[in-house]
């Protein structure tokens, strides 16, 4: 690692040299700065690039540090909460003589009954697979219900609306015109929900984030700008 001193903060960095041609700086939340060079550049070559930097630098660090964590992993225990639409709902857990798991929000609770002939080694992994489930069902639901409200405003109809398993995206368009939505989404409150839908819907429209894709975007969601900011702070947060 290598240190460089820029007003009261200090820069740690790690420099990766390859054979590209030009300087790259990256700022990762997991690795820290990264600093991808030439092979001909000297350290000090790069501490100097590094220091005309650091501004932008540490204002890259300041956005990363308002991100939240992922959530520790459940237990799916009494008492502990899981969110829906932008609320969290207390679990209450019981112990049945049915078959399986079954799980229902009902009465500001998300209530889980779960077989006595399940092992407790079991019971934790049956239980997250039906809330997953649970999830999914309901995303289906709510995401075509919004899709059906502002697919006219937007002037575009999906061929398929899906629902799926996505890392790194909340939503996509397919060049066949469906849809996809990350089943994830349905945990955020539904103004976000709203703005990935006509994000998705836009992209019908206008397949790239150009000026015209953004201004359909905001005649529809005005404050959309507040949705994608609210998304980079707790998206991380809409995990189970």
């Amino acid at each position: 690692m290598e240190i460089i001193e820029f007003g009261n903060s200090t820069i740690e960095y790690e420099v990766i040299k390859s054979s590209r041609k030009t300087i790259g700086f990256e700022v990762n939340p997991e690795k820290g700065v990264l600093i991808r060079s030439p092979k001909n550049l000297s350290s000090h070559q790069i501490k100097e690039m590094v220091k005309k930097k650091a501004g932008w630098i540490l204002e890259k660090q300041e956005k990363l540090n308002e991100v939240k964590s992922k959530p520790v992993p459940k237990e799916f225990m009494s008492g502990e909460k899981l969110p829906y639409l932008g609320r969290r709902y207390r679990l209450k857990v019981t112990t049945k003589d049915i078959q399986g798991v079954s799980l229902r929000l009902y009465q500001g609770k998300f209530q889980i009954e779960v077989s006595n002939k399940i092992t407790k080694e079991d019971r934790r992994e049956l239980i997250h697979q039906e809330v997953i489930n649970w999830y999914k069902k309901h995303a289906a639901t709510k995401l075509e219900e919004r899709v059906n409200k502002y697919k006219k405003q937007v002037g575009k109809e999906p061929a398929k609306i899906k629902i799926k398993e996505q890392k790194k995206r909340w939503g996509s368009c397919s060049s066949l015109g469906n849809l996809n939505f990350n089943w994830k989404i349905i945990m955020a409150p539904m103004s976000v929900v709203d703005y990935i839908v006509v994000h998705e819907l836009a992209h019908l429209k206008y397949p790239n984030h150009s000026k015209d894709f953004w201004d359909l975007v905001g005649t529809i969601i005005p404050n959309y700008k507040e949705k994608q900011e609210w998304l980079r702070i707790n998206g991380k947060q809409l995990n189970i």
